[in-house]
């Protein structure tokens, strides 16, 4: 228990995005990092605090970049509702090291987060002999001449590598959006961000993308997400965007790939790396189920889809705590 002491028996604390706790002993204090645009999370959030409460937990949102916080005040601390670090990649990697520093426990672990910040990761992934979506890196230390850039053909989707929902990304089609999509890569570029290029895959039109959570390791549940670019609309102003979200039955080949997706990571970061994670996998052209992203910094988890899911990832939550 972190400074304070234990809290008296019958405590029904109701701490900001909390639930009132049970009539019983606090165990533990927990505070998952939000952004300041969305403090209360996504939809699961009351289902993962009551699961938390059950076991004694409490759980509350705080929002990373408010500096009156005492992040040691907490035993747990949950980076994956720190949505906006994209607009502050620089003081987020700063907030990583200043919670590590507390003695605090942050999940997943802060080598995760900070690795996973970039999504040049999926090149270390391809390294380590891991099926990923084919992508093309451009550098702003390269000062490629756009003009001379070979596109792929058909279609293709450009977006930065630090980036998350559908921001500052966009589907474009070769034959008529060449000029456009030259226009966005200079102007990632000029302002000073790495640039990936990728075939669009096919099959997300028709099937989407698998999404198959892992919580302390193991395989959870899976859903689908509906395509959210359409070619022509340009890149995207907004870091959240509306998606079709059904529960989904993994295939084989897909629960293999994202298997192989995280023990990779095990390999290049250590045992044990994630506490949670979301493999995102598309179809490619051959059949081939490939990694589109890995989520491990803050990741959507889905778990009003599955009815068990808070429970267990409460429990694997509660195995962190001494």
């Amino acid at each position: 228990m972190r400074p304070g002491g234990p809290r008296a028996p019958g405590h029904r604390a109701r701490p900001p995005g909390g639930l009132p706790l049970p009539d019983r002993d606090l165990i533990a204090r927990l505070a998952v990092a939000a952004s300041a645009d969305a403090p209360d999370l996504r939809p699961d959030w009351p289902l993962l605090c009551q699961a938390l409460a059950a076991l004694g937990i409490e759980a509350s949102t705080r929002v990373w970049t408010d500096p009156e916080i005492g992040w040691d005040e907490f035993d747990l601390v949950l980076a994956n509702g720190a949505w906006d670090h994209i607009h502050r990649s620089v003081e987020f990697l700063d907030w990583i090291g200043r919670v590590a520093a507390s003695g605090t426990t942050l999940v997943n672990a802060p080598d995760v987060l900070r690795w996973n910040l970039d999504k040049r990761y999926l090149a270390a992934l391809a390294g380590a002999g891991v099926a990923t979506v084919p992508t093309t890196w451009l550098t702003p230390e390269q000062h490629p001449d756009v003009r001379e850039l070979r596109l792929p053909p058909v279609e293709f989707v450009v977006k930065p590598s630090v980036s998350g929902g559908a921001f500052q990304t966009a589907r474009y089609r070769t034959a008529d959006g060449e000029a456009a999509a030259r226009a966005h890569i200079r102007s990632l570029l000029e302002d000073g961000r790495t640039v990936m290029i990728q075939p669009y895959q096919e099959d997300v039109d028709q099937h989407g993308e698998a999404s198959l959570i892992f919580l302390g390791g193991s395989y959870s549940h899976a859903i689908t997400k509906g395509p959210v670019l359409r070619a022509g609309v340009g890149p995207q102003v907004h870091l959240f965007a509306q998606q079709k979200i059904r529960a989904l039955e993994p295939t084989g080949a897909q629960q293999e790939a994202a298997r192989l997706a995280l023990t990779a990571v095990g390999r290049l970061l250590g045992p044990n790396p994630t506490t949670y994670a979301r493999v995102d996998l598309v179809e490619l052209a051959d059949g081939i189920p490939a990694v589109l992203e890995l989520e491990l910094l803050d990741p959507a988890l889905f778990l009003e889809t599955q009815p068990a899911a808070a429970t267990r990832f409460a429990q694997v939550l509660r195995n962190l705590i001494p």
